[in-house]
């Protein structure tokens, strides 16, 4: 019987200790569906009473109609009304869920009925039910007493909730008298009454408070109102308590109009009692598909001051926070155009903030881009292609030179094979610049300018391979459940050649206005390890499982650098690209520059995560850069005894010897509850904006129910 899931949502709502609604779950709809048709009736007895229309059953019986199956060892079913009553070992089943009763009366045609004595189990949300007696009064009327809920497989709940009674108008309001919330059968929380509303759809109400403890800041605690506008708007706002700093005002507006046209914004104010002052932050993002597949989108990043981003890096998005602590950068993009077979249409425009500088104003802002491209293709059905690679780019700033920029670059290629072995590619290009510049302080680039230049070069490759029974490699094989192995190496050796030019009176911006002088080889090789899986005896598509590149490049003409003598530097870096994907065991990326003369790497990104069948995982991550930066993060997750685990997390910023942050916690997991305590200990920096802050957190899940607290937000891997 479908009441069941309205018993199950207002009972879940008890566990909101302040009457505190559960904003974002839905209420199933209740409905009591045995279909139409005969009711058709199995038993060892059945006595049949012709004029009354009634069936008597007993022993066995099995009473279906649709998907109505009900068995128990009585049941009474008259035909004239379409009223059953069955007793003793009464187990009602619709789908997955189980009601199961002492006795049940039931109408069939007007869904009306009572329960006695039930256990209910509703399989989505793993909700068990019990109570005395229960009873739908009308449509969509539903009322319980002597109940109780939990999500807990056990015989023993570790938790539960009692009413004496509930009675709930879905769509209306619901009525819940003396609920009380026990813990392992002692009770913890009474209240003598509750009314709450009870929605299909999501439910406008106050979220569960958030309480944490700051070693600098003294406790800190975060309340939230969810606002449901309509079906594709929604809002929360925010009044957090942060200690010493004061008070910090939120809001949270999102909306999903269409499935692909969407986004958020993000909005955050601050009078800040320890930085002296007022601080705000405001983080958008939209996308949005127009007619005939255009499409649009964007990213809006600004906060008040650089700091904002360190104190209160939780008001990040994900992308953000990574810029932040990367590149000491916050980028806002807009973008959108087209994407054909054949051609593309790309407009942007890019603001970026120096999280590094007191202020932006010389900063360069890309305010609009635009570019178009033709992708290789054969040129008037001849052996010929032909790419084009064409943009406009405006650079904005407050001080300093300013300029439009048109690009054109078109290309021609003549790929061809030599004995069906040997790919050649020779290419040729032409490169057109053009350039208006202004508001040149020195006076000196305040007209138009022009470059002019061309490309060429050839490519030539091969392949090798070899394949490999799965049953060459036993152990690997079965693990990964592959049929066919293929390992493969293609070496290649290219020519490019750029002539000299003089690029001195132009204005700078990006890489394009500079383009060196080149005349080099470049050769290496990229290996692969492809495996042919097999599923259910059928074999599958393959699957790239590792990949290897080394390349270097030797200069003909001017060298890549100089050393301290003056003397030049031919050959480049040996760059390096290695990747792993033997998931979900091993996922690894690695990206290398070697330098030959020095014997030492100018730069290294690496990243590599491992886990076991028990779920312990480790992810570690390393990024170097010669003079720059010198990073490593690491992230762990250990199973202990079958429900405790212990997480943690280290960033460490070698280049100037200073823990960035460490993170430390544990989480019990049972199956129906979790408990867990996180530290947060953030590091002073070193130029002493930031200092140094514990954060304590506890945090609490029910199953079925929500969270009251917060985890860290350490990567999940």
């Amino acid at each position: 019987m479908r009441f069941g899931w309205a018993i199950a949502r207002l009972l879940s709502v008890l566990c909101l200790l302040f009457l505190v609604t559960l904003s974002y779950a839905k209420t199933p709809e209740i409905k009591f569906t045995p279909g139409k048709g005969p009711v058709d009736v199995e038993a060892d007895e059945l006595i049949y009473e012709r004029e009354a229309q009634l069936i008597q059953a007993h022993g066995r019986v099995i009473v279906t109609r649709g998907n109505f199956s009900l068995k128990a060892d009585h049941a009474l079913v008259n035909r004239a009304t379409e009223e059953v009553e069955a007793w003793g070992n009464v187990v009602l089943r619709e789908g997955e869920d189980v009601l199961e009763c002492e006795r049940l009366e039931v109408n069939l045609t007007s869904q009306a009925g009572k329960v006695y004595q039930a256990k209910l189990f509703l399989k989505d949300q793993n909700f068990h039910i019990t109570g005395r007696e229960g009873e739908k009064l009308g449509e969509n009327r539903y009322r319980i007493r002597d109940g109780s809920f939990t999500t807990c497989d056990a015989t023993r709940p570790p938790w539960k909730f009692t009413v004496t009674e509930l009675e709930v108008t879905l769509n209306g309001y619901g009525i819940v008298k003396n609920p009380i919330f026990y813990i392992e059968n002692v009770p913890v929380l009474y209240l003598p009454v509750a009314v709450f509303p009870v929605q299909k759809e999501r439910q406008t109400g106050f979220l569960l408070p958030e309480v944490s403890y700051s070693g600098r800041f003294g406790p800190e605690t975060k309340t939230a109102f969810f606002w449901a506008m309509t079906k594709d708007m929604d809002a929360t706002f925010y009044l957090d308590w942060w200690g010493k700093r004061g008070f910090k005002e939120g809001l949270e507006y999102r909306y999903a109009f269409t499935r692909e046209t969407q986004g958020q914004a993000n909005f955050y104010f601050i009078d800040d009692q320890d930085f002296g002052g007022n601080r705000y932050a405001v983080f958008a993002h939209h996308e949005q598909k127009f007619p005939d597949d255009f499409y649009v989108k964007g990213d809006a990043n600004y906060v008040s001051d650089n700091r904002y981003t360190i104190d209160f890096d939780e008001d990040l998005p994900m992308k953000t926070k990574i810029d932040s602590r990367s590149t000491r950068q916050l980028r806002s993009v807009l973008f959108g155009g087209k994407n054909w077979d054949q051609f593309s249409l790309l407009a942007d425009t890019r603001f970026f903030k120096d999280l590094t500088l007191e202020s932006n104003d010389e900063t360069v802002q890309k305010l609009p881009g635009v570019s178009f491209n033709i992708h290789p293709q054969s040129l008037l059905r001849t052996p010929l292609f032909l790419d084009l690679d064409s943009s406009y780019a405006h650079f904005w700033r407050e001080k300093g030179i300013e300029a439009h920029r048109w690009d054109l670059f078109p290309r021609m290629t003549y790929p061809l094979r030599l004995f069906n072995v040997v790919k050649i590619e020779p290419n040729l290009g032409g490169r057109e610049t053009l350039y208006r510049p202004y508001n040149d302080p020195a006076g000196m680039l305040n007209e138009w300018k022009s470059r002019e230049t061309f490309e060429t070069g050839v490519e030539m490759a091969t392949e090798l391979y070899r394949v490999y029974e799965g049953t060459d490699f036993p152990r690997v094989s079965n693990l990964f459940k592959v049929a066919k192995w293929m390992h493969t190496i293609e070496p290649k050796i290219g020519y490019r050649f750029i002539p000299r030019i003089d690029q001195d009176d132009l204005p700078l911006f990006d890489e394009v206005d500079r383009i060196p002088f080149t005349s080099q080889i470049t050769y290496g090789f990229t290996q692969r390890l492809v495996g042919k899986p097999v599923k259910g005896g059928t074999e599958a598509g393959p699957y790239e499982y590792a990949k290897l590149n080394i390349f270097q490049s030797y200069s003909l003409g001017d060298p890549f650098s100089r050393d301290s003598k003056g003397k030049g530097r031919f050959f480049s870096d040996i760059q390096g690209e290695l990747w792993w994907y033997f998931k979900p065991y091993i996922t690894a990326q690695l990206d290398a520059a070697f330098n030959p003369y020095e014997g030492n790497l100018n730069g290294i990104n690496s990243s590599i995560i491992l886990r076991d069948r028990r779920k312990d995982a480790f992810l570690v991550s390393y990024r170097y850069t010669k003079d720059f930066s010198q990073g490593l993060n690491v992230y762990g997750r250990v199973k202990t005894i079958e429900p405790l685990y212990f997480y943690g997390a280290v960033l460490y910023n070698f280049l100037d010897d200073t823990r960035v942050e460490s993170i430390y916690g544990a989480e019990y997991q049972s199956q129906c509850w979790t408990l867990g305590l996180n530290i947060e200990d953030k590091g002073a920096s070193p130029d002493g904006t930031q200092r140094r802050e514990f954060k304590f957190n506890v945090y609490l899940n029910l199953l079925g129910l929500g969270s009251v607290g917060r985890r860290s937000s350490i990567p999940t891997f």
